[in-house]
């Protein structure tokens, strides 16, 4: 069996907001099945009962009787799950398209059917990498959306590496990452960091009381990149497999962490049909590394330096030359690197402070702000209640952002703003920031 680390990424691709109405018997139907399913596969058996006693205990508040929007719903219904086992990869959609329901399909495998189409999708999206470059000082870039596996991207990934072979330090950025789509490729990546075999991670699944474990290769595709600093760029939208390869190098002491603290999902799985309009993404399986014996569930990875995601760039390009400056003996390149750095401690992003406001919602439970200034990372900047308001104070670059307020899982517009645009088929609320 390979897992997918991941595939929460196309859960989200193809979700739209709708306005489709649901009846009593489809919300029945839906929770029936979540309880159902939870019980059988979840990774925490235990959890799973609690979730079933909490989601009955709602129905007989009568809690989802006046809702009637599918996609609130499914808001609701995911938040309720949540609010028990705090496990964001868990999440309900609407699709107004008619689902097949096939409980004999494996989960975590694709569809032969859908695999053709899936090898486009990754080849349009250029394997997931959005941006390959040589920065300043002779540092190397890697900016990933994702990181997919290597039977689609391993050539591809190869390249990208014996690219930034020669550079002297290697940025790679995951702030924007929602993590791996295969459990071959952080294996795959790691191995050009580290001369021997190195056990990097374990994957536990409840199918079978099976633990599978992922060790670095000792032989890649061109050469390694050994023996020079590595620096990763983390925000609190840094989630999944992508918080693997940060927690795995952290943790073995290959990578220096720069950023926020990431979003906390460690639970792989798969999206799996729940009723004829609604799928879940279902957690079957857990991380444990080796040296902790834990994982980031909840917590999130945590940073060696602590800095907005917005300056973790800029900071790790001047760590980077820095090092470069220490340790090079040519003393020509060692005054060209001085002089490049005190040009990019000139190019400092600037942020300035912004407030956001909420009215209403008393009875909230989490609520927090998200939007282009933030990598739209609904946990990153939450939110308090000060008299009848929920507010924050953040940072964001100047200039225009969109964003949404995220209550209890709801994604809502600001109801203070009537400002809004469509970005990927969603309206969002829109603020200028001087």
């Amino acid at each position: 069996m390979k897992p997918v680390i991941n595939l929460v990424i196309f859960f989200l691709l193809i979700f739209h907001t709708t306005t489709a109405q649901i009846t009593k018997e489809q919300k029945s139907e839906a929770i029936d099945s979540v309880i159902k399913l939870m019980n059988e596969r979840y990774i925490f058996p235990e959890t799973a009962k609690q979730i079933e006693l909490h989601l009955r205990k709602q129905q007989t508040k009568r809690a989802y009787d006046t809702i009637t929007s599918a996609d609130a719903f499914a808001a609701k219904l995911t938040a309720d799950v949540r609010s028990i086992c705090n496990d964001k990869h868990v999440g309900i959609r609407f699709s107004p398209e008619p689902l097949v329901i096939d409980r004999s399909v494996n989960l975590m495998q694709m569809p032969e059917d859908e695999k053709s189409g899936y090898a486009e999708f990754l080849r349009l999206e250029n394997y997931g990498v959005r941006k390959l470059d040589i920065l300043k000082g002779n540092i190397g870039y890697i900016d990933f959306k994702f990181l997919c596996g290597t039977e689609y991207a391993g050539d591809f990934y190869a390249a990208m590496m014996n690219y930034v072979q020669h550079t002297d330090a290697l940025i790679i950025d995951f702030r924007r990452s929602n993590g791996a789509m295969s459990d071959n490729v952080i294996p795959f990546l790691c191995s050009y960091f580290f001369a021997d075999k190195i056990h990097l991670n374990d994957l536990y699944w409840r199918e079978r009381n099976f633990t599978q474990q992922t060790w670095t290769q000792v032989v890649v595709p061109g050469k390694k990149y050994l023996n020079k600093p590595i620096y990763i760029l983390t925000s609190g939208a840094t989630f999944s497999g992508a918080e693997e390869m940060t927690y795995d190098l952290k943790n073995l002491k290959r990578a220096t962490i720069i950023g926020e603290v990431t979003g906390g999902g460690a639970n792989p799985g798969g999206s799996v049909v729940l009723t004829k309009h609604f799928r879940m993404f279902l957690p079957v399986g857990r991380a444990i590394n080796p040296i902790t014996k834990t994982n980031w569930e909840g917590v999130g990875v945590q940073p060696d330096s602590l800095t907005t995601s917005r300056l973790a760039l800029h900071k790790a390009h001047l760590a980077a030359m820095n090092h470069s400056i220490a340790t090079t003996t040519n003393g020509l390149w060692k005054e060209e690197l001085k002089r490049l750095v005190a040009e990019v401690q000139k190019e400092i992003p600037v942020v300035v402070n912004v407030e956001f406001r909420l009215k209403g919602f008393p009875n909230a439970k989490a609520v927090s702000v998200a939007g282009s200034f933030n990598d739209w990372s609904p946990s990153s900047v939450k939110m308090k209640r000060v008299g009848d308001e929920w507010v924050v104070q953040t940072v964001a670059e100047p200039g225009k952002h969109m964003y949404k307020y995220v209550v209890d899982g709801n994604w809502i517009l600001d109801p203070a703003n009537n400002v809004t645009g469509n970005e990927n088929g969603h309206t969002n609320s829109v603020i200028v920031i001087k």
